[in-house]
Formats: structure tokens, sequence, C-alpha cells
């Protein structure tokens, strides 16, 4: 989701993804508005809704899909636009092996299920060996979660072609999708008109497919992947490729089969290929952009946000302990150290959860560590903020502990005292 969200940002204006981002459901718009805070990864369910929309979105332009996952994908050699935190730390148990082990690339694709980076069913499964060329498979079964699987699932192995890239390697020569678990009329993802008669499936009334038992598509490849049991189990082989005339985009490719049991997706590459020291480009990029992002892309993210959401300026004036909203006065003295405090965190990290007890070690905001008394002055700074509850407010939900809840885009700063006695005398 983020590599397509700043594919985005990059490719077209903020006017024109104004509409896009004000569409989204507002779980949806919460991620995109925290893509930045957070190194994490985003979870599969909501990875594959946004990028649902994304993927509607482009084709109404006239996107072609594959054009932009291509131009998407290359940017993993970047390491800016990735998220770092997360993936070093899938590979944090198995560091050692990649060291050792003579062929680097294979154990990208051998590791993924321990890993779990992408939360997917994939089984890893070694095959031949033909010439200086390894034939792997990764074989993937239907986890249940209710997701649109179409282009998510493409995506997903465009993306795992490039993962060597993050670890200094390159990536995987050519990785082939045997078969998918999306049916042949998601496949077409609404922009043409398929269905099933008979044996044959057809496509704006023209029989692309036919209606097979996998074990067609199971007898084709090279080694046994243990799955002979799902056989006799439907699905739909493409006969002809099916293209979208209006973006050209690839919707059925010829030879694969649909609304099968498991995806299989073979990857070819030539063996035994290493790096001394395939960390070192995630570790360097982490430690150099520690609190940052790619500039460009935070750019158009700030200014998109600035367009789709009521932006609030919020100042903490240092000169007389005050804060103001939008240029009138809100509270000053403790209140307004705790409300800093809070603003501090969220600016810097998206964090929204806080512990009571943090301000009670503060000795700014509670001078007598034995009687500290932070619930009162808690409780002034949440009637203060009914004020302005179309910007924020305070949510003790929980003993011990409250929620910050922004309710638009905040712009935080704040303002040492000898510049606001400078702007006074002027």
């Amino acid at each position: 989701m983020k590599l397509a969200y700043s594919e985005l940002l990059l490719s077209y204006c903020t006017e024109d993804l104004v509409p896009l981002v004000q569409n989204a459901s507002v779980s949806s718009r919460k991620l995109i508005e925290n893509a930045w805070l957070e190194d994490e990864m985003v979870r599969v369910e909501d990875n594959a809704l946004i990028i649902e929309g994304f993927s509607n979105w482009l084709l109404s332009k006239g996107e072609n899909l594959d054009t932009f996952a291509d131009r998407m994908f290359e940017k993993m050699r970047h390491l800016h636009s990735v998220s770092k935190r997360a993936i070093l730390r899938s590979y944090l148990p198995y560091i050692h092996d990649f060291y050792e082990m003579p062929d680097q690339r294979q154990g990208v694709l051998r590791y993924n299920e321990k890993r779990n980076l992408f939360h997917e069913n994939l089984r890893f499964v070694e095959g031949p060996v033909e010439g200086d060329n390894r034939h792997d498979f990764l074989i993937g079964r239907d986890n249940g979660a209710s997701h649109p699987a179409a282009v998510y699932s493409e995506w997903l192995l465009r993306s795992m072609r490039q993962a060597p890239c993050l670890l200094d390697l390159p990536a995987y020569e050519s990785v082939n999708q045997h078969s998918c678990l999306c049916s042949a009329e998601e496949a077409l993802l609404g922009r043409l008109a398929g269905s099933q008669e008979g044996d044959s499936f057809y496509v704006s009334g023209i029989a692309v497919g036919k209606v097979v038992k996998f074990s067609e598509c199971i007898e084709k490849l090279p080694i046994d992947l243990g799955i002979s049991d799902l056989g006799d189990k439907l699905c739909v082989r493409a006969d002809t490729d099916v293209i979208d005339t209006f973006t050209g985009t690839h919707l059925l490719y010829k030879g694969r089969y649909y609304g099968a049991p498991v995806s299989i997706a073979e990857f070819v590459y030539t063996k035994d290929v290493r790096t001394k020291d395939p960390f070192l480009g995630l570790i360097s990029s982490l430690v150099l952009e520690e609190y940052s992002v790619w500039p460009p892309v935070q750019k158009a993210h700030d200014e998109l946000l600035h367009k789709i959401n009521h932006v609030a300026e919020i100042v903490y004036y240092e000169a007389d302990d005050s804060i103001s909203v939008n240029g009138k006065h809100l509270m000053r003295n403790v209140p307004a150290r705790i409300l800093r405090n809070v603003l501090r965190e969220y600016s810097k990290t998206g964090r929204e959860e806080f512990e009571n007890r943090e301000f009670k070690r503060d000795p700014e905001i509670c001078i007598d560590p034995v009687n500290p008394n932070f619930e009162s002055r808690l409780n002034r700074v949440v009637d203060h903020l009914e004020k302005v509850s179309d910007v924020m407010s305070l949510n003790r939900h929980r003993r011990g502990g409250f929620r910050f809840e922004p309710h638009c885009h905040i712009d935080f700063r704040e303002e040492p005292a000898g510049v606001r006695k400078l702007k006074n005398k002027q």
C-alpha cells in the first residue's frame, strides 16, 4: 500500500488525488494519513482493500495497471520508499543464515513463510535445477480473508520478484504464475463482462477459456508439489490473453488457471548468487533516515492532507506557557504543558495512546511526585478541549491512561520565548 501510495503522489497532482482520498472509507483515510508516521507493514486485509480502491481509480483515469506496477516496484531498489524497520525485524532471526548460505536469493524465498511479512499463506517448495537456473515454487492457499484478490495477488508477486533488491541482490529473472485463487470473473476487474456457460468461459460473448480439472495444471509442472489431492477441483484455464482495450491492462493470461484451489508461482533465477553484506544497505538507510522519509513523497503527502482535511494550526508559546489554536488562546500553565507533551509525541510519531504515569514523572507537570494530583489537571485539559472539539479531544477510556483523538490534520509547532518577544517589539 505504501509503495502504491507513494507512486500515486509522484504520478498525479494533488488536485487529481483529492477525490480519491475523500471518497475512501474513514479507516482507509486514517491509514493513508498515517502512511509515513509508522514504519510498519499494513494488515493484508487493509492492504488489499486500499489497493482495490487505488486500482479502480487508476483504471478510471486510463492508467495501465501493469505499467504503473512496474514503475512502482522498480522503486524497491531505492530504500527510501520501503518499511525498513519491518523488513529488518522479519529477517532478524535469520541474519546469520544469510551470511552463510551460498544462494541468498533462494533464502529470500525459503524464509518467506517463517518471516510472514505479508501474512499470506505461502509455502516454499524447492524445484529442479536446469543448467545454471533454479526453478523454485511458492504455493498459496486460501487464508479465509474476505478481501479482493485479483490486483493484490498480482502486485504481491511483482513485489516478491523485486524482494532480493532489498538485500543488495538482483531481482529474480522471471516469475510465472501458473494458477491463482481469484476467479476468472474477478480477474476481469469489472472492465469486461465474463460468464461461464457449460464448460466454456466467455468474455463479451467470445469463448476465451475452458473449465477443466486442476490436475491438468499439476501435471504440467516439473515437480511433485504435494497437492495431488486437489486434482479433481474445477477451475478455468485461459486459452487466450484478455486485454482491457481502454487502458491496455492485462486481465487474463493465456495458460493460467483461475479459481484454482491453490496459487502456484514459479521463480526462475540464476543459482548461487550472493553478496558479501546483504543487510548493509537496509541498515545504512535506516540510520541515515531515522526520523525522516523520502522528501518528494513527504511533500506531496503533506499537500494532499492539507487539501482534504480541515487543518488546525496549534502553537505552544514558551514565553507565557500557553497554547493557541488557529490564533485563539486556549489554555496556559500546567494544562498547556500536558497538551504540549501530547502534541509533541503525536506530531513526531503519530502516537495516540498515553499513560498517566509518564506525565506524573515530569517535574514540569507534577511538582510533588508523592501527591501529583495529575487526574484533576488532566480534567482541566479535557474541559478546555471541549471548546475546540472539532479539532481534537482527549478520551479517558481506561484507568491509568487516555487517548488523544485528532479530528482534523494537526499542524503543531513550538515558539521559543525569544521569538515571541521579538515579534512583540516589532
